[in-house]
């Protein structure tokens, strides 16, 4: 399965779950942009791999008068801020990686991008394209899962009580996908913007009680939990047992489960002058 249809398979349940997670780190990386660069009506936002709409609907909701163009790989993950029908926000189905086939050069005074570099192999394309249609002095605003992540725990722990030899595979198609600041900051760094700033975040990702955790874990076809369930070679019934058991007794009925995200922000250089 592509990318693109592992991500359209998940949308219609990513905003009940992983989305109203994501959206935390979302709203803080909005802030930290707009304490950069204040968002305003003349504002010009790109939400690259926007998904449902985390940062478009948050800014959408602060900023009305800004202008936001949300693009995503995925027609069905865009559907959700269509539906919303908000003045000032486009949609368009476009790769993260070839954004400047399509936009103009140096259009942009803010671009986003939230959870979506660890699904694609050449993420500093991506930083990349952000950077060509970036206004000079423009801010990119970036977020990471973590090296942590409480779903994927629960079921590396249910696995590891049925096989202690097993071990949690990479949850991305790239194994070595970015999932730590320095990465983060290094990226941005050789792709050419200055006065970084970086920040981690921890993230409630509750539910309402063991069963729901099941549902979304095995149900939700999310293509990260699929990546980690694909080299179980176990009794399926057993493990979900186990992750039944694992969520209710060491996550307090599937409340307390968290995740983490690291965010970088930075500027686009002027005319070569650092980041005046």
């Amino acid at each position: 399965m592509s990318s693109q249809e592992g991500w359209s398979t998940t949308a219609p349940t990513y905003s009940s779950n992983v989305g109203r997670t994501s959206a935390l780190s979302a709203v803080r990386l909005s802030e930290l942009a707009h304490n950069l660069s204040p968002v305003s009506s003349t504002s010009k936002i790109l939400d690259n791999g926007a998904g449902t709409g985390a940062v478009t609907l948050h800014l959408a909701s602060q900023f009305p008068s800004a202008h936001i163009l949300a693009t995503d790989i995925s027609a069905s993950m865009l559907e959700n801020i269509s539906a919303a029908k908000l003045p000032n926000v486009a949609t368009q189905v476009l790769d993260a990686r070839s954004l400047s086939k399509e936009l103009q050069p140096e259009t942009f005074t803010h671009a986003f991008n939230t959870f979506m570099l660890q699904t694609i192999t050449t993420p500093s394309s991506a930083i990349r394209e952000m950077h060509t249609v970036l206004a000079p002095a423009g801010v990119i605003g970036i977020a990471l899962w973590a090296q942590r992540n409480g779903p994927f725990e629960i079921w590396e722990r249910a696995c590891q009580s049925l096989d202690p030899s097993y071990t949690l595979p990479a949850p991305f198609d790239d194994p070595h996908a970015w999932r730590t600041r320095e990465e983060l900051e290094r990226a941005l760094k050789e792709v050419g913007f200055m006065g970084i700033e970086m920040e981690d975040v921890t993230m409630p990702f509750p539910f309402e009680g063991t069963k729901k955790f099941v549902e979304f874990w095995f149900g939700a076809k999310n293509p990260a939990a699929e990546k980690c369930m694909s080299n179980w070679n176990g009794d399926w019934e057993k493990v979900r047992t186990a992750v039944e058991r694992v969520c209710r007794e060491e996550f307090a009925d599937g409340r307390e489960i968290y995740t983490w995200a690291v965010l970088g922000l930075g500027r686009k250089q002027v005319d070569g002058n650092g980041d005046k």
